[in-house]
């Protein structure tokens, strides 16, 4: 049977109902942190207020509310038992962990960091067993290693403005690895949108099925050809950034995802928010948040003349179809 493993256990993937593919609601510290306190959400109660606005703008399109892909990745302050919390309080909510890495600028002293004294295959290893055993409940930041019996159900790789640096491609070395062990699928994130393609194309290099992929905060380049060239690959584009105008207008995303249905492409478009930082959330102060895929962008997309059938897909049937792992896990 097919399945979606959540941070509570694996699902039939057409319960996930609508699906963030990218966010954050618990995120206790780490570098991220460190660069920037706005990215601190340590908060149970609060993340449950949040995710229950995302839920309840979820069942305006799926009797089943909806599904928070939490993008924390290892060593970036994951914690499993606060991330379960939410997922267990907040009905109509569902939650799927990710395990796998960021780019490297948010783990600091990189050069003395564990990612530099094992071998890509070891470092596959801790990323499989995140899937398959549960999460270390201290998020790989000590020497003692204690699963939680909470299991991740993506990977994410990350890299650089404009690069892929050493260190992160040996990552992308162990996530490979680890999605054609495991069959997760790997949800990517890029800076300021660069390096998509290649990203893409060294991943399907390494053995991952292109529909594996996902390529993600992949809209703040808004060149659609470009854009197409990755699709043209045979993989997913992640689209999230909602209600960022310091970078560009929500017109942009709309603009994209206009051309992408009339060129064939509808099949494999997510949607997020990536609203990882306090002051993207409604119970921090914001004005937009967690919900604003169902709550903001489906309501226009059907004002603004979409077809219903490609928002259902933009909004719910292609993360469920993405978030569905491959084998046995």
């Amino acid at each position: 049977m097919a399945i979606a493993r959540t941070i509570l256990g694996d699902v039939d993937p057409s319960t996930l109902g609508v699906v963030d593919s990218h966010d954050h609601l618990i995120r206790v510290g780490a570098g991220e942190v460190y660069i920037d306190g706005d990215h601190q959400l340590d908060s149970v109660e609060k993340a449950e207020t949040e995710a229950g606005y995302f839920a309840q703008a979820s069942l305006n399109w799926s009797k089943n509310g909806g599904t928070v892909v939490d993008m924390c990745p290892i060593n970036c302050g994951r914690d499993p038992r606060k991330l379960s919390e939410v997922a267990r309080s907040v009905d109509h909510l569902q939650v799927i962990a990710a395990t796998g890495f960021h780019r490297e600028h948010v783990y600091l002293e990189t050069q003395s960091h564990w990612i530099n004294r094992y071998t890509p295959d070891q470092i596959a290893e801790l990323v499989i067993a995140d899937i398959r055993e549960g999460i270390d409940q201290n998020d790989y930041s000590g020497p003692i290693v204690e699963r939680s019996p909470y299991k991740a159900g993506v990977i994410k790789v990350g890299t650089a403005y404009g690069e892929i640096t050493p260190f992160e491609h040996k990552c992308m070395e162990a996530a490979a690895m680890a999605s054609i062990e495991t069959g997760a699928p790997i949800n990517t994130h890029t800076t300021y949108g660069t390096c998509g393609l290649e990203q893409a194309q060294t991943l399907i290099d390494m053995g991952v099925p292109a529909d594996q992929i996902a390529i993600g905060h992949i809209q703040r380049n808004a060149d659609v050809y470009y854009l197409e060239q990755i699709l043209d690959l045979g993989v997913y584009l992640e689209i999230d950034g909602t209600n960022r105008i310091k970078y560009q207008p929500d017109s942009n995303r709309f603009m994209e995802l206009a051309a992408f249905k009339k060129d064939g492409f509808e099949d494999r478009i997510l949607l997020g928010t990536d609203s990882g930082k306090r002051s993207y959330q409604k119970v921090y102060g914001s004005v937009s948040g967690v919900d604003y895929n169902p709550a903001v962008d489906g309501p226009r997309m059907i004002a603004e003349g979409f077809d219903p059938a490609y928002v259902d897909k933009l909004l719910m049937t292609n993360a469920q179809r993405f978030f569905t792992l491959r084998k046995e896990a």
